[in-house]
């Protein structure tokens, strides 16, 4: 297994991760390069962790089939480490939908303006005002970030590829 790639991985996703949290902080965000930028990272520590499991990332940005290649212990891992730093405010109940959310956010969200085509602009602002007047329900949007979830599971996979890493340099 090709440690140093592994570690190489591991400080790819934690210095988009970075960056992600300098821009959600800038006082002058103008969009959710931020989101994007933190689910590039989680991507990057899934298929890291994928590695680690000594398994081939399959799926590209599938990251319900990416999660899948993880073991079912690895996948428990992530999971409790992800709940706990989160607890209360986060709902891993249905990891399905939000996988396949942060999957629409990284395939989909990136270009927010191919979600408008075909629609003029005042059509566009006339969804957004439609939308906040049946007040705007979370759970119908086209696009979901889950951000506590997401930060929940970087932190799991953060720890499980650190803990292998050390354990590495142990044995």
């Amino acid at each position: 297994m090709d440690y140093d790639h592994i570690e190489r991985m591991y400080q790819e996703a934690h210095s988009r991760i970075s960056d992600a949290d300098l821009l959600s902080g800038s006082l002058k965000k103008k969009s959710d390069s931020d989101a994007i930028l933190r689910v590039l990272g989680f991507e990057i520590l899934l298929k890291c962790a994928i590695l680690l499991c000594k398994q081939k990332p399959k799926g590209s940005h599938d990251y319900s089939k990416l999660w899948l290649a993880l073991s079912g212990k690895v996948q428990k891992e992530v999971l409790e480490s992800a709940k706990n730093r989160v607890a209360g405010h986060a709902d891993f109940s249905d990891l399905s939908q939000i996988l396949k959310s942060l999957q629409i956010v990284f395939e989909k969200a990136r270009y927010y303006y191919e979600f408008y085509e075909g629609y003029t602009l005042e059509e566009q602002t006339e969804l957004g005002k439609f939308w906040l007047e049946i007040g705007a329900p979370t759970n119908e949007a086209d696009v979901q970030y889950f951000p506590m979830e997401l930060k929940g599971l970087i932190h799991g996979l953060s720890e499980f590829i650190k803990k292998e890493i050390s354990n590495k340099r142990v044995n």
